[in-house]
């Protein structure tokens, strides 16, 4: 079950991200994102606390919320994430573009 909400907190757009990013739910998670790529006034923080997995689909996402963001000279900023999920950020290079909380 993977699920997405989205508040505005200190002037930046936080995404809590939970359950499980995989091919299933990438269309879903492209729909719960909207807001983000609707925005184009603010950074935007991945929360990844309750994130459980990854795959390349949910990446793909991700990257595109980055691009949005960097875009229109904002950033993204990955926080909370568990050690299973930092080692496909880590083994994928997105921890090089993202910043870290």
């Amino acid at each position: 079950m993977f699920a997405i909400k989205i508040d505005e907190v200190e002037g930046r757009l936080v995404a809590a991200l939970s359950g499980d990013l995989d091919n299933v739910a990438s269309s879903q998670a492209e729909k719960g994102l909207a807001p983000v790529f609707e925005r184009t006034d603010c950074d935007v923080v991945l929360d990844c606390t309750e994130l459980n997995y990854i795959s390349s689909s949910g990446l793909r996402i991700l990257l595109n919320v980055f691009k949005h963001t960097r875009a229109n000279g904002h950033s993204s900023t990955l926080k909370g994430m568990a050690d299973e999920v930092k080692e496909v950020f880590e083994l994928s290079g997105f921890l090089q573009l993202f910043k870290v909380e």
